[in-house]
């Protein structure tokens, strides 16, 4: 897998955790996973197939489990900061839907010190960035005001790098184009 979109979040270049990042510009990352609708898999090939945004349909392999962290390989090795299900022993393969980020600070502050953790980071080259230009709605939720967005006018455009303080007044959602 020499190819991925991953989502990034303003928040973690607001952190300080990255600078804001260019187009057409090495950046060595780790990538986490979220996989709640992982299940057992009988299939022994991986595969990643693109499903739009940073979703992918993956057939991955669990190469590390701690009660707190897990690790699967589907051509690339991502992360997740979450109790695995149980079924997800080391050497067990998973099968579905997960999404894919930039690292916050997790992997690239503490867990890469772990006994066994495996290597994450990955030297990847920014192909392209797109800004999430998805319109925000206003819901009322009990007595709270909620912002989200307005899925039926879903809208991305493309910038030559991330500014994560004045995209969308701080609030920014990216995706990375990513190769290797």
């Amino acid at each position: 897998m020499n190819e991925l979109t991953v989502g990034l979040n303003a928040w973690i270049i607001q952190d300080g955790n990255y600078d804001d990042f260019k187009r057409g510009e090495s950046y060595k990352l780790a990538l986490e996973f979220g996989g709640s609708a992982l299940t057992p898999s009988y299939e022994r090939a991986v595969r990643c197939k693109y499903n739009g945004t940073s979703r992918y349909d993956v057939v991955a392999q669990v190469i590390f489990s701690t009660p707190e962290v897990w690790v699967i390989d589907f051509g690339v090795k991502v992360f997740s900061e979450s109790r695995p299900p149980r079924f997800a022993k080391i050497g067990q393969w998973v099968k579905g839907e997960i999404w894919l980020g930039v690292d916050p600070f997790f992997y690239k502050e503490r867990l890469h010190r772990m006994p066994r953790m495996p290597n994450l980071f990955v030297e990847w080259v920014v192909a392209r960035i797109q800004f999430e230009a998805t319109p925000w709605i206003e819901e009322i939720s009990g007595i709270r005001r909620v912002l989200k967005r307005d899925s039926e006018r879903e809208g991305w455009i493309d910038r030559a790098e991330t500014d994560a303080w004045a995209d969308d007044g701080g609030l920014a959602e990216y995706l990375l184009s990513l190769s290797r």
